[in-house]
């Protein structure tokens, strides 16, 4: 648990307490850190009474205000919280129900450690297995919920018309290591004359990289969600980020950049990022990569197929519906 919960609890606790008994606390909020969490949370939010939004990040309440959604500051003194984040330190007090959810599909990162699922009476996950990974460390609040911000992107979409070969370039953050923003970022430029090109960048990339891709001709910055981009990208191009699960979950072909094993890397994921993509170690074999994969796009299909299996629980556009009722047998009030 970070230090901070242990200064603030003291006065977290003795003030929820003076709170609860002048007005009995009966509010369950939902806790943001940062926009992504909401794509994860709203096809949850549809089968449940509405919830308060909180943050306590200036730029995330800004960014849902120019959104349209009300967004309250920290701190709040709630019945219940439900987040996209191992985050319950920012409601500590044992007197808070607190319900968690992945923001991404499946751990392709290795997981925080257990004593901070503690704070937890329910965590929920997206497949048996990520379950299974997460009780072998010692969780044990955990449940399956499936990837709730898939669902909208599970129904057939229309055929591309004609035009450009779309291409998605991600990246997870340098500073974890296991980037490969820097074998790409100085060439990428190259490939706009013949292609239709998206880049999505993790959300802790340097602002610096965020800003100059943002300023490149011919270049689409995708700043939020990725999949309305997965969904109509013809060839797919990542690293190590968890996004190659939301790739593999809508069948895209994939070519992959090798990335050095970092601190948090996971042997797992390396293999399977191995199996189901054309795996390259620079640029130079890239524009050969896309035309194969463009030539080619159910070569490693049935590998993707092998993957979604390990990271979701079902691809149905139902996993809102059952995170939903996992929520309500833990707060029956919820139910609509």
């Amino acid at each position: 648990m970070v230090a901070s919960y242990y200064l603030i609890k003291p006065l977290y606790s003795l003030c929820w307490r003076v709170l609860n008994l002048f007005s009995p606390r009966r509010e369950t909020v939902f806790y943001i850190h940062s926009t992504v969490d909401l794509q994860n949370w709203l096809p949850v939010q549809k089968y449940l009474k509405p919830i308060a939004l909180v943050s306590d990040k200036a730029h995330t309440r800004k960014e849902l205000r120019s959104m349209g959604y009300q967004v309250r500051p920290l701190p709040v003194f709630p019945y219940a919280v439900i987040m996209c984040r191992v985050s319950a330190h920012k409601f500590p007090s044992r007197k808070v129900i607190k319900i968690g959810m992945t923001h991404g599909a499946y751990h392709f990162k290795r997981m925080t450690k257990a004593e901070n699922y503690h704070p937890f009476s329910l965590y929920l996950f997206t497949s048996q297995q990520d379950l299974a990974n997460a009780e072998k460390i010692g969780i044990s609040c955990g449940e399956v919920g499936g990837y709730p911000k898939l669902d909208p992107y599970l129904l057939p979409h229309p055929s591309d018309p004609g035009g450009k070969k779309r291409l998605l370039l991600t990246a997870t953050y340098a500073a974890s290591g296991m980037s490969a923003i820097h074998l790409w970022l100085d060439r990428i430029s190259e490939l706009a004359d013949k292609y239709e090109i998206y880049v999505s960048l993790h959300p802790w990339m340097e602002q610096s990289i965020k800003d100059r891709v943002a300023t490149m001709q011919g270049v689409t910055y995708v700043k939020d969600n990725s999949l309305p981009y997965i969904a109509i990208a013809d060839v797919c191009i990542v690293d190590s980020s968890s996004v190659i699960g939301d790739i593999c979950a809508l069948d895209k072909p994939m070519i992959s950049f090798s990335v050095t094993p970092a601190t948090r890397s996971v042997p797992e994921i390396a293999g399977i990022i191995e199996r189901c993509s054309i795996q390259i170690s620079d640029f130079e074999q890239l524009p050969a990569a896309i035309e194969r994969a463009l030539i080619n796009p159910e070569e490693f299909q049935l590998a993707r197929k092998e993957a979604c299996a390990i990271f979701f629980d079902a691809l149905d556009g139902l996993a809102g519906k059952r995170s939903a009722e996992h929520i309500i047998k833990l707060l029956p009030e919820l139910k609509l």
